[in-house]
C-alpha cells in the first residue's frame, strides 16, 4: 500500500477525492488531506508520502512551488498535477519539476483510476528493483566481509596498506565496527550423536551457522573454520560482526549458548569469546598458533597444524578464483608461518605446497603439466637457508602456476564445481559435512558453499536431499525392500527424518508409491 496526500482548495473537489475514489483498491492510503500548498510543505518537513496528488493553483502556495520544493529536495516523491487550466506554461512546468502525470479538471473518476493504476504498476516496478539492487548490494558486502574475515585471520592481510583499502571496499562505517571472534565448542556426547544421526553432519552445520546468522538484526555471522574428527569435540571458529546500527543484543558466551540450546538439544561451552574494537583487529588472532613453541610441541599443536591446512587450501580456492594477489599474499602468510617450525620443516612445506597446487591442475593439460611441474619441483630450495629466498622461491613457483591456468582455455571454476559435483554423487549416502567435502576437493569451506550455490543455484545441503530422495524414489518404484532399507541406503539414519525429506522434496510421502502393492498384498513399508 502506497501513501497518498491530496492537496485542493476547493472543499467539495477535495472531499470527492478522498472518499469517493477506491483508493484502496488502487494500493494507495490517504495519509492526508490539505486545502493549501503551505500546508504540504509544512507536513513534508517531517513526512514522506509515496505521492503527492494537488491542484496547481491554490490560494497562498500552488501546486508548481510543491514540486519545485520535491525536486529540490531530491525527495522520492511522485508528483500528480490537477487542475482546470490548459496552459501550456502549467506543463511545462510539470516537466521540469519531473512531475509524472497531469490530469485535468473535472476529473472523471475512470480517468483518474487509469493514472494511478498506471502509476501503482510502474511503482511496483521500480520498489521490486530497488529491491533486486538491495539485495544484490547486501550480497556482495556480506561477501566482501566473508572474504575480509578469511583473509584477515589466515594472513592474506598482514600489510597495513592492504588491510585499510580492503576496509575502504566495505564503506567507511565498518572501519569502527565491532567484531567478537568466537569459538564454539560441541560436547561430542549423546545428545550429540543422536541429533546427528537424525539430521546428518550437513545438516547441523547448517542449522548450527542458521542460528548464529539470526542472533540479533544488527549482528552477523560469518564462519572462519570447522573441526570435526573422529572421537572429539567438533567445533567452530568464526565472526559476529555488528553493523554500522551497532547492537543492543548483548554478545556474551550466555547469551550464545542460550540461543543455540532454545533450538537444538546439544550440550556446548564457548571457550573463547573475545570483543575486538575494529576489524583491523583480526589479523592478530592466528599469529599465536605455534608462536615461541619448540619443533616437538609445534608438530603436536593441532590449531597451528589446521591453520597451515586451510591456508593450503584457501590458497586453491584463489587459484580457482584466479585471484592471483590474494594468491600471492596467502603465500607469503604461509612462509611467515612455515618459519615458525625452522628452516628445514619451511623448505619441505614449500615443496608440498606446490605439490598440492600441481595436483589440483593436472587434469587442464597433461603435456604442458608434466612440463610445469618440473620446472616448479625445483631442489634448488633446499640450499636457501633465508626466509627472503624461501618466501621468494614460493611466490615464483606459485606465479608460475597461475601463468599456466591463465593460458587454458576452460574455466577453473567449471573444472572445480565438476570435481565438487562428483564427489557429491559419489558420497551421497554418507554423512557428508561442508568440510569434508571441502577438504576432498581441497578448497576454502565458505568457497566452496560459494561456488556451489552460484554455479548451480543450491546450497550443497539441497543438492544432497535431492539425490538421496531421487534415488529413494527410484528404489521404491523398482524394488520390494522395506522404506527403512531404503532410507539406509541413501543416507538416512533415521527414518522419520527420511519421511520429512522426502515429503519437502516430492510432495507426498514414500508410502504413497507403494499403494498398488498395498493392494495386490506385496507392499513393505
Amino acid at each position: 500500500m502506497y501513501s497518498l496526500i491530496i492537496a485542493e482548495d476547493e472543499y467539495i473537489t477535495r472531499n470527492n477525492l478522498v472518499n469517493k475514489v477506491p483508493w484502496n483498491e488502487l494500493g494507495f492510503h490517504v495519509d492526508a488531506q490539505f486545502s493549501d500548498g503551505k500546508e504540504v510543505l509544512e507536513y513534508l518537513k517531517n513526512n514522506t508520502p509515496d505521492v503527492i496528488l494537488t491542484d496547481i493553483k491554490m490560494t497562498s502556495v500552488d501546486g508548481t512551488e510543491v514540486a519545485r520544493f520535491v525536486a529540490q529536495h531530491k525527495l522520492p516523491i511522485k508528483v500528480v498535477f490537477l487542475s482546470g487550466y490548459r496552459d501550456f506554461s502549467y506543463a511545462q512546468e510539470a516537466v521540469e519539476y519531473q512531475v509524472v502525470h497531469y490530469i485535468l479538471k473535472p476529473v472523471v473518476i475512470f480517468k483518474l483510476k487509469e493514472v494511478f493504476q498506471s502509476l501503482r504498476e510502474k511503482m511496483d516496478e521500480q520498489r521490486a528493483q530497488e529491491q533486486r539492487v538491495t539485495e544484490e548490494y547486501n550480497h556482495i558486502v556480506n561477501y566482501e566481509k566473508q572474504q575480509f574475515v578469511l583473509d584477515a585471520y589466515f594472513g592474506v592481510l598482514r600489510h597495513s596498506e592492504k588491510l585499510e583499502k580492503r576496509l575502504t571496499l566495505l564503506g567507511d562505517k565498518s572501519v569502527n565496527n565491532r567484531l567478537h571472534f568466537v569459538k564454539i565448542l560441541i560436547q561430542n556426547d549423546q545428545q550429540y550423536k543422536e541429533f546427528v544421526e537424525y539430521c546428518g553432519e550437513e545438516e547441523f552445520q547448517e542449522q548450527l551457522v542458521n542460528v548464529l546468522e539470526s542472533l540479533d538484526e544488527n549482528v552477523e555471522f560469518y564462519p572462519i573454520t570447522w573441526r570435526v574428527l573422529e572421537g572429539e569435540n567438533p567445533f567452530i571458529l568464526g565472526v559476529l560482526w555488528e553493523n554500522e546500527n551497532g547492537s543492543d543484543y548483548q554478545i556474551s558466551p550466555s547469551t550464545i549458548q542460550g540461543a543455540i540450546k532454545e533450538l537444538m538439544p546439544i550440550t556446548l561451552q564457548i571457550p573463547v569469546l573475545y570483543t575486538m574494537s575494529t576489524p583491523k583487529e583480526l589479523v592478530n588472532c592466528a599469529e599465536r598458533y605455534g608462536t615461541g613453541e619448540g619443533f616437538d610441541e609445534l608438530m603436536k599443536n593441532a590449531d597451528y597444524l589446521s591453520m597451515i591446512k586451510e591456508q593450503n587450501m584457501l590458497l586453491a580456492s584463489y587459484l580457482t578464483q584466479n585471484d592471483r594477489e590474494r594468491g600471492l599474499d596467502i603465500a607469503g602468510a604461509l612462509v611467515q608461518n612455515f618459519l615458525k617450525g625452522g628452516i628445514v620443516y619451511t623448505q619441505q612445506q614449500c615443496i608440498y605446497t606446490v605439490i598440492k597446487l600441481l595436483e589440483e591442475v593436472k587434469n587442464v593439460d597433461s603435456l604442458a603439466w608434466n612440463q610445469m611441474s618440473i620446472s616448479c619441483i625445483d631442489q634448488n630450495i633446499f640450499s636457501m637457508t633465508e626466509s627472503a629466498l624461501l618466501k621468494a622461491w614460493l611466490r615464483q613457483k606459485i606465479e608460475s602456476i597461475f601463468d599456466f591456468m591463465d593460458s587454458k582455455s576452460e574455466s577453473r571454476k567449471e573444472i572445480r564445481i565438476k570435481a565438487i559435483l562428483n564427489y557429491i554423487h559419489q558420497h551421497y549416502t554418507e554423512d557428508i559435512s561442508l568440510y569434508t567435502l571441502a577438504e576432498n576437493v581441497f578448497l576454502n569451506p565458505s568457497y566452496v558453499s560459494r561456488l556451489v550455490k552460484e554455479q548451480t543455484g543450491k546450497n550443497y545441503t539441497e543438492i544432497i536431499a535431492e539425490l538421496r530422495i531421487e534415488k529413494a524414489e527410484e528404489l521404491l518404484e523398482n524394488t520390494d525392500l522395506y522404506i527403512y532399507e531404503i532410507a539406509e541406503q541413501v543416507g538416512y539414519n533415521n527414518l522419520n527424518y527420511f519421511y520429512k525429506s522426502f515429503r519437502k522434496i516430492k510432495g507426498k510421502m514414500p508410502g504413497d508409491y507403494r499403494v498398488k502393492g498395498v493392494e495386490g498384498g506385496n507392499a513393505n513399508v
